[in-house]
């Protein structure tokens, strides 16, 4: 780029992501919502799509990681989950959650939490999720750290893991043509 004249309305095009073009996307994890309706939450991403690879068009295209903002209502939460490939970073923006964090194999949950403008930092391998006990939305960045992770895993025996192996079995099957 720096050979090139900089065309700033094409770049501007490329690599800027306003709010008045996003619309909060309550449905991306909606299958986690019908586990638990708890689990309501919604995503608005910015750059790259994320673990889910939602296909929206409306993103600036990732390089290196992926940013969106979450929206956790009052009372609920984001379940456990695990990303094997990637670190996920939590920025409280407004209001306030409940961090939780279990390591792989063990039963207790650690809670820490997290006021505005507190992060937390979860490396692979670690179960990470989120709570408001809160009275009021919380909002959040999201940082995962590569441009499409792995899908996430669930604690063994959760019905959130038992219906994410249910689903890459009908998968599999639609991929074979069986």
């Amino acid at each position: 780029m720096s050979e090139e004249k900089l065309n700033l309305e094409a770049f501007e095009k490329k690599y800027v992501a306003r709010l008045k073009d996003r619309t909060l996307d309550w449905n991306v994890l909606k299958f986690q919502e019908e586990v638990n309706p708890a689990y309501r939450r919604a995503q608005m991403r910015y750059i790259g799509r994320g673990a889910t690879a939602n296909a929206d068009a409306n993103v600036i295209a990732a390089e290196h990681f992926t940013l969106s903002t979450m929206v956790l209502p009052a009372g609920c939460e984001g379940p456990l989950h695990l990303h094997d490939d990637v670190e996920e970073v939590f920025f409280v923006i407004k209001g306030s959650i409940t961090a939780l964090i279990q390591e792989e194999g063990k039963e207790e949950v650690h809670e820490i939490v997290l006021n505005e403008r507190d992060c937390i930092s979860s490396p692979p391998g670690v179960y990470r999720g989120l709570r408001n006990d809160s009275d009021e939305e919380a909002l959040m960045l999201v940082i995962l750290g590569a441009v499409k992770p792995n899908l996430p895993t669930y604690p063994k025996g959760s019905a959130l893991e038992e219906l994410r192996i249910q689903r890459a079995k009908e998968r599999e099957a639609i991929i074979n043509g069986k």
